[in-house]
């Protein structure tokens, strides 16, 4: 019990881990009044024309992927709900995928029931699990994943990045000496997901690690994954803006959102040679906030700024005959994928 409240107590004195209902509550206020402006509740529906309420919700993953050059892409399938392990086997076997993969849901949020698959039987136990239809993808082993948030205003040639997010996964090092449980309970933030670790490494968590083993606890580059976020925004260069914008632009009514990008390291990147996981629209944030060493202050300044530029978005779409979708139909959209 009392390392329970220790526990909580050192978690949420760090804002980064507040609950989102309570650390949204300004950034709700200041949207709240963007609504008042655009005199429209949905008017962020039209900020990202080509996807369904501009990648808000009712956008799956696996749409406009097609847009960008194959070579800058993870081998990726689309599978139905119902479809079983056998079926998905033979297609990985035909699109050359292999063990492990990364199987998602197609419409997913904040790392819902993402899952690295290593074999037939994760694969049969994860299709109980996830009823829906899914994604099954090449898992990509490149050491370093980036998040890069993008903008353009409609009507500017060019774009611009606010921000790149560097994501670290977290590593016990074993001692010899104590168990799992232990390591994790020591770990600088580790600690922080104990309970969560705790379910997902039940077997492992009375074990003793060798004092040679690095024990990797997370393959998700999600916060909510136990990810943790650097802001590597110094990295940005014209170059990089330009590249950046170029393939943004091979999306037809793309204007703001994210990349998940993964490569060898920044070299690579800025050599055009990397993979990009996944482009979300506006269910996206700019993750560079979560760097451990920003303060809430600087989060909600950057979160205030993201959503005054997703309404200037709004607004030059709307001059250019991008109408907002009903209120209607954005309640049946979102009901539908429970946000």
């Amino acid at each position: 019990m009392l390392k329970n409240m220790r526990l909580r107590l050192q978690k949420y004195s760090r804002w980064e881990f507040w609950p989102g209902y309570i650390f949204d509550i300004p950034v709700w206020i200041y949207v709240s009044h963007l609504v008042i402006r655009a005199k429209h509740m949905g008017f962020f529906s039209n900020i990202n024309p080509g996807m369904t309420l501009s990648g808000f919700a009712g956008y799956g993953k696996h749409e406009d992927i097609d847009k960008f050059d194959a070579k800058y892409l993870p081998t990726t399938l689309f599978i139905k709900e119902g479809n079983d392990s056998e079926y998905i086997e033979q297609e990985m076997k035909k699109n050359q995928i292999k063990y492990p993969c990364i199987a998602k849901p197609t419409f997913g949020r904040t790392g819902r029931d993402v899952k690295k698959i290593h074999n037939s039987k994760q694969l049969k136990t994860y299709l109980k699990r996830v009823r829906e239809d899914i994604l099954i993808q090449e898992f990509i082993d490149y050491p370093t994943e980036f998040w890069i948030f993008y903008y353009r205003i409609p009507g500017e040639q060019k774009g611009h990045i606010t921000g790149i997010v560097e994501k670290k996964f977290m590593f016990l090092h074993g001692d010899g000496k104590n168990t799992f449980e232990h390591l994790v309970y020591k770990h600088q933030r580790a600690k922080y997901y104990y309970h969560q670790l705790k379910k997902e490494y039940s077997d492992s968590w009375t074990h003793i690690l060798p004092e040679w083993q690095k024990f990797q606890l997370n393959y998700i580059g999600n916060h909510c994954r136990w990810s943790v976020f650097y802001d590597v925004s110094k990295l940005i260069t014209p170059a990089l803006e330009a590249m950046i914008d170029d393939i943004s632009k091979k999306v037809p009514g793309f204007y703001f959102g994210r990349y998940d990008i993964k490569a060898k390291n920044i070299e690579e990147l800025y050599a055009w040679n990397f993979k990009i996981i996944e482009l979300n629209g506006m269910g996206s944030l700019p993750t560079h906030i979560y760097d451990p060493e920003h303060n809430i202050r600087n989060a909600y300044k950057t979160l205030f700024h993201h959503r005054k530029i997703a309404y200037t978005i709004s607004k030059e779409n709307k001059k250019r005959g991008h109408k907002f979708t009903p209120m209607k139909e954005i309640r049946k959209i979102v009901k539908e994928h429970g946000i």
